[in-house]
Order: structure tokens, then C-alpha cells, then sequence
């Protein structure tokens, strides 16, 4: 028989090749998406053991994670630095290169943000607590985080610092490293549970590095009412503020034509109070000022970090200078360079949008524009002049039948967006009727809409359309703020209260517009401010300084419904809030009409 001695080598080859792909650390290919969770199904040891003596510990997971993730979303508590992560299939390994403390409990946590190989992701964070002794700790403390605006803070790293470890020296620092962290769920809520017993400090961070530390430039932070807490309490609460306390700068600046710039500032600001008289641009070749009649956000957002700034014609072949100087801040500001932009601007012919729209019946109009207050909202798709957009505009209330000119008021949300409402306010179920006339609008580059008149008519909302919010608690401080919040938005309601002579008070919001709303309520520190513009008070990480307390309820809104929110309790400052009550459903009960 013939013999073809290239098969063999063929074959060894194909086992060869076989073997190598079966050992790599992938996933096999093929079939649907796959959009069942992450989730750990074993694990040796198994949480809560005690007497722990190996130096190898084992995650197993229902799908392929890959080292490098699980090493990102890895904390140890205490921490431990000396370790290795290989991954054998789903299962990870992670070998401590050093011997672990004795009788010492461990607690390792898997942040939320674990993904596996196809973008699987942890529904919470999982822990593993285990003892490297007969006896394993089960200290206990917990609480909420929240947004800088009041929502639920989810992925949040909580860091615990044994106060009994603090130098008198170092009392307002922190250690470089936690002694314990974790991380909170979707709804915000974090839980230690296998603390050594003791006296903590605890600060919030949104540890975007995952590094355990607080970056102020780049990271929000959140510290507690009070210096310290002992294990066992429960309901602490924490508001994230930023860290960044340098006046905000232009971080870049890039011609997007000849008379348009888009920048990027260092952290969002509000959109419809950018000063433009702040923002100084200068020929270097002429050492003239270049105009800045104009800018929008691209989004139209409340909030924004990047602008398009529309300028005077810009010298392709020149060099110009940015600058941005914050209101109050005595140092110079710094500068940034970029050569003029090389192509003429090609706008679009004008157009513009009403907001609400046309035939729109109980429109919510504090919903438009929700940090602007009720008003019409126009949208152009180009930034137009101040003075031309005033006199484009014409609202007119309709009753019995007839039509009646109402003075309004225009405003400039960005160059693009403005918003339109009566001198008086809006009345409840009226209709209107606001039009604009694009021919009489100019944009920054001249240029006039068409000779077509764009028409909205609508009703206001009737009252019935609203809700309200009722409350009552008690509080230590000569002034009390309440507000009112509506998730997702900067629409914030506000009441400054004065308590009674034994602390009682009682605050309502009527008006509301339907939806959920965050109660924020704190008593000021006592002093002149207090009593005039009261705000709220974050603290600080370095040097530590206390938050004021607060209490923040949840609470939901509906459409001719009275909501009450239970009944609460604020501190004196350096004391933390006694928790409240979750919402029963919200006892809610119909408005007497």
C-alpha cells in the first residue's frame, strides 16, 4: 500500500493546533447574542468560611471573564496587593503570593461593572467574606448614596477607614489605603457586613480608576454627616459633589469653519448661564479681539461640556488665543492656542421649531424646558440674533372665541434655543396661540428665514393635571430647607421652613407636575447664610470636614393626587440623620376641590 508520510505530519500539526486553541482564554464563536447576567455559581471557599488556610481562591462563573476585567473589578477588603489572576475556563483563580493575616476576616467584592467576554454584566456586586480564623467578623454598617441632582447613585465605591488607626496627627486625613470597601447597587444602597468591630470613617467616591483613591480633578465624592460611625448603624446617607474646586478652564478649543469654534470646558456648566462676555479670543497676528456673538450646546442640554462658539471671520493663516475667565477668580486664566479655521461656514437654510406643538392639549409646560420654569420653547437649527428672535415672536390667549395679544418675555436658553412666556404667568386650561415669523429672524451670519409663518396652538394644563406633596418632621436648626426634585431633571422645587419652638414643621408643594421626585431636606449650619441663601453644605475628603446632614425620600406624583411623604427627623450637625421610613406606597388620597 502507498504511504504518504506528509499525512502524519499533518495530523501531528492539526493536534497541535487543536491542543493550543483548546488552552486559550476565549469563549467559543458562533450562535445568538447572549444577554443572560453574569453571575458567579460557585465559589471555594465559600462565603462565610472560617479557618481558611489556602492561598488559592476560586470564582466560578456561568460565562467567560477574561483576567484583565476581573482584576479591574477585584477589591479586597483589608486590602491585599500581593496576588496573581490566571482564568481557567470560567473559573478565575486568584493565588496570594504572601501568607494572608491569622485570624483576620478577608471580604472580596466583585464590582458590578464585572463584564464578561460579550459584554455580559454583573446584575450586583458579589461578595466573598471568609475567615483566616475559628471566628469570622460580622460588623455591619449600611446606607444610600446619592447624585449630585438627587437620583440614585449606582456603582459608587464606599470606603471604610478604621478611626482607631488615625494619628492624632493626621485626624482630618485619610490612609492611602481603605481598610474595607464596597460598592453600591442600582437603587444606590451599599451594605458592609464582615467589618472587625469598631469606629469608621466612611467618604463616598465615584473611583472611576478603580484605584481606591480620591482623584478631586477628575472624581465626585460624598462624605457622611458625621467624622466617624460605629459598626451596627444603619440608613447613613451620602450626596456626591464634585471634587474640583479650580475655577472651571477651556480644555480645548478647534475651528469647525471659519466663524464657528467648538470647545471643551474642564467640567459641564449650565447651558443657559454661560457668559459670553467670560470668553476672550485674540488674534496673535493683529492683537485685535475676535466677536463672540453666539453659542449653543449640539444637544441642547441642561448641562454641557462642549460648546460650539459661533465668532467673527477668522484668518485661516492666523493664530488665536481662548480663554475663559470664571466670575470672582483672582488668577489669570490660562490660554490655549489653535490656527483660524480653513473652511467658509455652509449653514442650512433657517428653521424653526414650537415647543409644545401644535394642537397639543393640557400641555405640561413646566416640563418644556424643566430648569427653565413654565414657557414655550423655540428651536432653530441655527444660532440667530437676540433682537430679531424678540421681535419674530407674537403669543395670543384665546377665549370666547376671540384672540387677545399677551406680553411675553424672551429668553436665551443657547443661540439656537429661547424660551417664551407671559409678563403675568400662564392660566391654567387657557389656550394659546404663539407664532413666529422666520423672515424676521437673522442669523449670526445674516442670513433670513423663509416668508412662512410657524403657528402653535395649545392649551395650558388645568390644575387637575397637578399634583402635590405634603410633609411634616422635625428639626434642631433655626432654618430648614425643603426641596423637591424631579428625577432626571434640574426642575427643583424649594421651601425654607422655621421651625417651631420644639422643632416641629410642616411644607407642601403644590403644582407638581406629574412623575418622581427626590425630598432633599438638611438644616444649615448656623450662621448669617443660613438665613439668607441657604445651601447645602458637601464637606470635604481633605482635610475631612462633615457634611450637613439631610434626609432624601423618594416620592411619587401623581395627576390630582395629594402624595404624603412620612414623617422625618433632621439632627443638629455632627449627628447622622435617623433613617427614614421607605415610602408605603406612598400614601396618596384625591385633592378637595
Amino acid at each position: 500500500m502507498k504511504r504518504f508520510p506528509g499525512l502524519k505530519t499533518l495530523a501531528i500539526l492539526c493536534i497541535s493546533l487543536f491542543t493550543t486553541a483548546c488552552a486559550v482564554d476565549r469563549p467559543p464563536t458562533g450562535g445568538p447574542p447572549d444577554k443572560e447576567p453574569l453571575t458567579v455559581t460557585a465559589s471555594s471557599p465559600e462565603p462565610g468560611s472560617v479557618n481558611v488556610t489556602t492561598r488559592t481562591i476560586r470564582i466560578e462563573f456561568n460565562r467567560y471573564v477574561t483576567s484583565p476585567a476581573v482584576r479591574k473589578a477585584l477589591i479586597f477588603s483589608p486590602v491585599v496587593r500581593n496576588y496573581e489572576i490566571t482564568m481557567h475556563g470560567r473559573v478565575a483563580e486568584i493565588r496570594f503570593l504572601s501568607p494572608l493575616d491569622p485570624a483576620k476576616t478577608y471580604t472580596i467584592t466583585l464590582k458590578r461593572s464585572l463584564k464578561g467576554f460579550f459584554g455580559n454584566e454583573l446584575a450586583s456586586s458579589w461578595s466573598l467574606p471568609f475567615s483566616t480564623g475559628p471566628v469570622i467578623d460580622r460588623g455591619t454598617l449600611d446606607g444610600r448614596v446619592w447624585t449630585r441632582k438627587l437620583a440614585p447613585a449606582p456603582n459608587i465605591t464606599v470606603m471604610a477607614y478604621a478611626t482607631g488607626q488615625m494619628q492624632a496627627s493626621a485626624a482630618d486625613s485619610l490612609n492611602a489605603a481603605p481598610d474595607y470597601a464596597t460598592q453600591t447597587d442600582a437603587n444606590g444602597n451599599f451594605s458592609f457586613e464582615s467589618l472587625a468591630p469598631g469606629d469608621y470613617r466612611l467618604v463616598a467616591v465615584d473611583d472611576r480608576n478603580s484605584n481606591l483613591r480620591f482623584d478631586r480633578l477628575k472624581e465626585e465624592f460624598g462624605v457622611s454627616a458625621v467624622s466617624s460611625v460605629h459598626t451596627g448603624e444603619h440608613g447613613l446617607t451620602f450626596r456626591l459633589a464634585s471634587g474640583d474646586t479650580t475655577p472651571v478652564s477651556i480644555r480645548s478649543a478647534k475651528p469647525v469653519s471659519t466663524s464657528e469654534i467648538e470647545i471643551q470646558f474642564s467640567r459641564p456648566v449650565p447651558t443657559r448661564t454661560l457668559n459670553l462676555s467670560a470668553i476672550s479670543i485674540r488674534d496673535l497676528s493683529t492683537g485685535s479681539s475676535l466677536p463672540v456673538p453666539g453659542y449653543y450646546s449640539v444637544t441642547r442640554a441642561e448641562e454641557e461640556q462642549t460648546f460650539r462658539l459661533q465668532t467673527g471671520v477668522m484668518n485661516p493663516k492666523s493664530q488665536y488665543t481662548i480663554a475663559f475667565q470664571t466670575e470672582g477668580a483672582k488668577t489669570t486664566p490660562e490660554e490655549l492656542t489653535f490656527l483660524g479655521g480653513l473652511r467658509p461656514a455652509n449653514w442650512p437654510p433657517l428653521t424653526i421649531s414650537i415647543f409644545p406643538p401644535d394642537k397639543a392639549i393640557n400641555a405640561l409646560l413646566d416640563m418644556v424646558r424643566p430648569d427653565a420654569g413654565p414657557c414655550i420653547e423655540l428651536q432653530c437649527n441655527l444660532p440667530v440674533e437676540e433682537a430679531s428672535i424678540r421681535r419674530a415672536v407674537n403669543l395670543k390667549a384665546i377665549r370666547n372665541g376671540g384672540e387677545q395679544t399677551v406680553p411675553v418675555t424672551v429668553s436665551r436658553y443657547d443661540s439656537r434655543t429661547w424660551t417664551v412666556r407671559p409678563v403675568s404667568g400662564f392660566e391654567s386650561g387657557t389656550d394659546y396661540k404663539v407664532s413666529v415669523h422666520p423672515s424676521l429672524v437673522t442669523t449670526l451670519l445674516g442670513s433670513k428665514g423663509k416668508d412662512t409663518l410657524v403657528v402653535s396652538r395649545f392649551s395650558a394644563a388645568i390644575s387637575a393635571q397637578y399634583g402635590e406633596i405634603t410633609g411634616t418632621g422635625i428639626s434642631s436648626g433655626a432654618v430648614t430647607v425643603i426641596e423637591a426634585r424631579r428625577s432626571g431633571t434640574n426642575m427643583v422645587f424649594r421651601r425654607i421652613v422655621r421651625p417651631s419652638a420644639g422643632g416641629a414643621f410642616s411644607y407642601s408643594f403644590t403644582g407638581l407636575p406629574p412623575g418622581n421626585y427626590t425630598i432633599f431636606a438638611f438644616a444649615p449650619a448656623p450662621g448669617p447664610a443660613s438665613l439668607q441663601t441657604p445651601e447645602w453644605n458637601a464637606g470635604s475628603i481633605d482635610p475631612f470636614r462633615p457634611a450637613d446632614p439631610f434626609i432624601a425620600v423618594e416620592a411619587n406624583v401623581r395627576q390630582g393626587w395629594t402624595t404624603q411623604v412620612p414623617s422625618f427627623r433632621l439632627p443638629v450637625a455632627g449627628k447622622q440623620p435617623a433613617p427614614v421610613k421607605p415610602m408605603p406606597p406612598a400614601k396618596k388620597k384625591p385633592r378637595k376641590r
